[in-house]
């Protein structure tokens, strides 16, 4: 029996081991937001069988807060896992009890049943960081049934991201964001990403078994084309592994 995949568009994943039925989502986006290009594919209605709900980052998109509230009143049994920054303002604004919530950092790790849930710090345009140490964007380095996925939420590259994610590997799988960044997207409030070149080469740095494109689906004004990102990879590390999987399609290492 293997761990398998599904993406569920955005940076949304699912995550479940066929054998126990374990299943986890990460960076889940459920909302019928104004601009949303890909329909729903997965309803609060279809979690039942969920353990974990992980969000990279407080955007809509990731933490999706209208969903959270109904999911933790439909399920009482699902926990959150969110950056440790928000550990004294999402409880209480979302209105779900704290103990509901695992809180990670860089320094700060977490074991939830057969999950094994580490941090890195994420640079979604800046590489935001509080006095107290701690980051509101997050890529999360996930250990589960021996497969370790690294799912990067939203960031760009910064100096010394490379060391830390070699620190952590090697993976078994990677999903970085693609959909890259400029002055009009920033200029209205969207920030960035690292572009699919820079994806292409950090997934060539640090050779994942499988490498899955995401973050480039859901708006017309912040998408990218997948095709750019595997076709660099083929060419450039062509003994690299590099697929980009359609929306519902299950898919294992």
């Amino acid at each position: 029996m293997a761990v398998k995949f599904m993406r569920t568009g955005q940076q949304g994943i699912l995550v479940w081991d066929e054998e126990t039925g374990y299943k986890f989502g990460i960076d889940l986006f459920l909302s019928d937001l104004d601009g949303r290009q890909i329909k729903n594919i997965v309803n609060i209605e279809d979690l039942k069988d969920v353990s974990l709900i992980f969000g990279t980052h407080d955007h809509a998109d990731h933490i999706d807060r209208e969903a959270w509230t109904k999911i933790a009143v439909s399920y009482s049994h699902i926990k959150f896992v969110v950056p440790e920054f928000f550990e004294k303002t999402l409880p209480e604004e979302l209105g779900i009890n704290r103990e509901r919530f695992i809180f990670v950092d860089e320094k700060v790790s977490a074991d939830e049943g057969d999950v094994h849930i580490e941090a890195i710090p994420a640079a979604h345009e800046f590489l935001d960081t509080r006095e107290d140490g701690l980051h509101p964007y997050l890529m999360y380095i996930i250990t589960f049934k021996g497969v370790k996925i690294c799912h990067m939420g939203d960031t760009c590259l910064y100096e010394g991201v490379y060391q830390k994610l070699r620190k952590k590997g090697p993976f078994d799988i990677m999903f970085p964001p693609i959909n890259g960044r400029d002055a009009k997207r920033l200029r209205d409030n969207c920030i960035g990403n690292m572009t699919y070149q820079e994806a292409a080469d950090l997934v060539g740095a640090m050779k994942p078994s499988l490498a899955v494109p995401g973050h480039y689906d859901m708006f017309a004004f912040n998408g990218a084309d997948p095709a750019e990102f595997t076709d660099y990879v083929e060419i450039k590390y062509p003994e690299q592994k590099v697929k980009a999987f359609e929306v519902g399609e299950e898919f294992t290492i």
